[in-house]
């Protein structure tokens, strides 16, 4: 497309994205702040779209990271339990501790949600209806609340790695220490060593008690820049209507609380979005052009995404001049909202534009720094190429199946 005609776009985009940001600030889920900034969303795709809507639903505030201070507490508990000789008990609660680990945050599932704060939550999405009978669906997404500041990002962010996944590699090590004690229970010297070295490990495992703050990022990069992408491309695509592709522009609440947002519109929508062939482009961090790329699995490697999907916009890229990578999301990296489309069977992608792994990535991501100032602007205008080529080349795919089954008839 052409140049500065993406620019322009590109301007509008960093324009609604930093006057959100000015009357609204951080925006954590279940916020008065972030239900503002919805409302405000709404407003705008209802100003532009076909249709708008807002869907309420609730959200634990906290509960996504709250596996943490209970495995700083598990282990707290279980070495006072092995000075004491009692293996067994100490074994059983540094096994819970990882088991809400595993299913807190290896796998997203809400186990301690009920726990904590019941908050109301808003996802909203706007609809643009093609000219002629719908045979396909896109959803371009984002999410519009912010993420709680990471302490670790901030303060010594080059032993991030060695603070999180050291602390549980450490848990692990207590486990296994504590099942060799209940083996060779009459060994002093194994005891000793062992309880010795474990309450001075302490120290390095306490430390994730303060991992994060209770205050949230301005969220530009993450994620408010990909939310007014989507809209922009919506606003083109109103002004230029597609032939047979039903565009949906979505942005999701509560991706930062375990993807919470995109998993309830994935329940409300499940048989309207199954009923017709439908993908979803979704965006998240984009902050780098040189670093943009398609994830070909999501959260922590345990779902995959669709291959097809992003090697068709992988190589839509190519043909753009952009170098577009696929990789798969490391372990114990999070997730993206993409995860839970493609969990009820919805062709999904989700770019990155910023090094995705716990020993680098962009400075600013969950830091105070996450300011629109830390966008580069050719990453804005090199997603909206990529995407609307890619919306506009599979919309003519099919008017051209559709031209050749007509000549066929003739």
């Amino acid at each position: 497309m052409d140049k500065d005609f993406l620019k322009g776009m590109q301007e509008e985009v960093f324009i609604n994205t930093q006057k959100i940001i000015d009357d609204f600030g951080p925006r954590l889920a279940g916020t008065d702040a972030d239900l503002k900034a919805a409302d405000r969303l709404y407003d705008m795709m209802s100003e532009t779209f076909d249709e708008a809507h807002q869907e309420s639903f609730y959200v634990h505030q906290h509960a996504f990271l709250g596996w943490i201070r209970i495995l700083v507490s598990s282990y707290l508990i279980a070495i006072i339990l092995m000075w004491f000789k009692l293996y067994a008990v100490s074994f059983s609660i540094l096994l819970i501790g990882l088991f809400i680990l595993i299913i807190q945050f290896f796998l997203y599932l809400p186990l301690l949600d009920k726990l904590y704060p019941k908050k109301e939550a808003k996802n909203v999405y706007g609809i643009i209806e093609p000219k002629h009978e719908v045979k396909k669906q896109v959803i371009i997404s984002g999410h519009h609340d912010s993420a709680r500041i990471f302490n670790f990002f901030i303060h010594q962010p080059k032993l991030y790695n060695a603070r999180t996944t050291g602390s549980i590699v450490i848990v692990i090590l207590a486990l296994i220490s504590s099942l060799l004690l209940m083996i060779f229970n009459n060994q002093n010297w194994l005891y000793l060593g062992v309880s010795i070295s474990l309450s001075i490990l302490f120290l390095w495992v306490a430390q994730m008690w303060f991992f994060a703050s209770k205050k949230g990022t301005p969220g530009a990069g993450d994620n408010l820049v990909a939310v007014c992408n989507a809209m922009a491309i919506g606003k083109y695509f109103k002004e230029h209507p597609l032939e047979h592709t039903r565009l949906i522009i979505a942005s999701f609440d509560a991706e930062e609380e375990g993807l919470r947002g995109a998993r309830d519109f994935a329940k409300k929508h499940f048989h309207e979005l199954k009923k017709t062939p439908t993908i979803l482009l979704n965006q998240d961090c984009l902050y780098d052009e040189a670093e943009l790329f398609l994830l070909t699995s999501d959260l922590n490697d345990f779902v995959d995404l669709d291959q097809h999907l992003a090697q068709e916009v992988s190589e839509t890229a190519k043909h753009l001049g952009i170098y577009l990578p696929l990789k798969p999301l490391a372990f114990l990296t999070g997730g993206t909202d993409a995860a839970e489309l493609q969990k009820i069977g919805i062709p999904s992608l989700s770019i990155i534009g910023m090094p995705w792994t716990n020993s680098n990535r962009n400075l600013s991501y969950h830091t105070p720094g996450d300011i629109l100032e830390k966008v580069s602007p050719e990453v804005v205008i090199d997603v909206l190429n990529i995407f609307m080529t890619y919306i506009h080349q599979k919309d003519q795919d099919m008017m051209n199946l559709e031209d050749e089954s007509d000549h066929e008839r003739d």
